[in-house]
């Protein structure tokens, strides 16, 4: 997925190409690319204030869906990933609360059916993981 992102660097104003895949992004600035690699710990102190686990969220093999509606706020997994147990797949925020949707079973993510910054409602299809590769 391409995103374009406008940052304020040295108090200029530039705009970016983001291109991610699993945990890499690739950011171009003009002709220049940086590539950056994005460590789920770090990823996890940063947003630990702001999120809320919830147990309730997420499910086995198969379908994972939304038990509340709420707005995607980021995709951490790609189709293809292999997934553990406990690993957030996004982040669904609700009520001003950002709700991790993690993994209930060690898979592969076979369908993505959301994108950032699409609005779910409950009992909405996000994501469908399967047992192995050819599930």
């Amino acid at each position: 997925m391409t995103e374009i992102r406008k940052f304020i660097i040295d108090g200029k104003e530039v705009t970016a190409r983001i291109d991610r895949s699993g945990n890499t992004l690739k950011i171009a600035f003009g002709d220049k690319v940086h590539e950056v690699s994005i460590h789920d710990q770090v990823r996890e102190k940063k947003h630990k204030k702001t999120r809320k686990k919830r147990s309730n969220l997420g499910g086995g093999t198969g379908s994972v869906v939304s038990t509340i509606p709420g707005k995607v706020i980021s995709l951490d997994v790609n189709v293809g990933d292999i997934v553990a147990v406990g690993q957030t797949l996004l982040i669904l925020e609700a009520m001003k609360m950002q709700n991790e949707v993690c993994s209930k079973t060690d898979g592969i993510v076979k369908d993505i059916f959301v994108k950032e910054g699409d609005n779910v409602d409950a009992g909405a299809e996000l994501v469908f993981i399967t047992e192995d590769a050819h599930g």
